[in-house]
């Protein structure tokens, strides 16, 4: 991938590709997720222009997808210049395939004007992406700074560290392992997180509400060109009477958005960040069973 880099950072720079199409962070899932995912990418190149597909082998799925595991949202291809050569690129993906009868799949993707590039496969509904953007009126929750004020007085301050502060991350990342179905309880994907922050540096916000010395409730978020993104919230139970979580977020959102930051709450339409939200993005999945994918090659070879 090393010898990738310099093309993959300049197509990475185009404004509708996300931090989850750096190379850095595909780089750190390569390796991490290695024994799950072997990377399988491709890239096709010409004087008129590069595609880029980030994918890799899933070792327990038995199919192709794209490198990320389950903790990237928003992934696709790069590319600039010649749309063939995204054909050309996929023809190799496809090939691979159908040799070792692997399918294809991968979720989050956010379809804008590159959402015939997946060579007419099939864009299925997948959940969407609630947001904000700063040139419009952000959604006002009086009670929730009311709530901030309550916490103040019981002794709640707020706090603010970087990517960097691994120690902080940590903790947040221990507490977000012991909540029911969560991502987080495999320390692999903790390894990977504490990567990325680490990565990204002065981009790695971490918000907090503490109450001596007990963490009430976190916000992870990361600067991606004019988004900040709210990549993991947490809050503390004990405390849900006075709902630290939408408390932080809510303070977090109003002074990103004010500062002229759009907000993106990410992946799941739940009901706390639609109230957050004044915008949605919709997001699909892609997913064909070895079978169907032969059958596309087919009808390709045969055209």
């Amino acid at each position: 991938m090393n010898a990738l880099r310099p093309r993959w950072e300049i197509l990475a720079r185009n404004p509708n590709h996300s931090i989850f199409q750096s190379f850095e962070w595909n780089h750190l899932a390569a390796r991490t997720f290695a024994a799950r995912q072997s990377p399988f990418v491709v890239m096709a190149e010409s004087d008129s222009g590069v595609a880029i597909i980030p994918a890799c082998v899933d070792n327990q799925q038995k199919r192709i997808s794209l490198l990320g595991e389950e903790l990237f949202d928003y992934r696709d291809i790069l590319r600039a210049g010649d749309p063939i050569l995204v054909e050309r690129a996929w023809e190799v993906v496809v090939n691979f395939a159908a040799e070792y009868a692997l399918g294809f799949g991968f979720h989050s993707l956010r379809v804008g004007e590159d959402a015939t590039v997946w060579c007419g496969l099939p864009l299925l509904p997948f959940t969407s992406a609630p947001c904000a953007y700063a040139k419009d009126s952000p959604q006002s929750h009086p009670h929730l700074e009311v709530n901030f004020k309550r916490l103040s007085r019981l002794g709640v301050t707020r706090e603010q560290y970087l990517g960097r502060d691994t120690q902080v991350l940590k903790h947040v990342y221990t507490l977000k392992a012991g909540e029911p179905g969560s991502l987080f309880r495999d320390p692999t994907r903790i390894f990977m997180l504490l990567s990325m922050t680490q990565s990204a540096g002065e981009d790695c916000e971490i918000f907090t509400l503490e109450s001596g010395g007990t963490l009430i409730a976190a916000l992870v978020t990361f600067r991606d060109k004019q988004w900040r993104r709210f990549y993991t919230t947490y809050f503390d139970r004990s405390w849900a009477k006075h709902s630290p979580g939408s408390t932080l977020l809510n303070l977090v959102m109003r002074e990103s958005l004010s500062s002229g930051l759009d907000c993106d709450l990410m992946t799941g339409d739940q009901p706390y960040k639609r109230r957050m939200a004044n915008h949605s993005v919709p997001l699909y999945r892609v997913s064909v069973c070895a079978n169907e994918l032969a059958e596309s090659r087919a009808n390709t070879v045969a055209a």
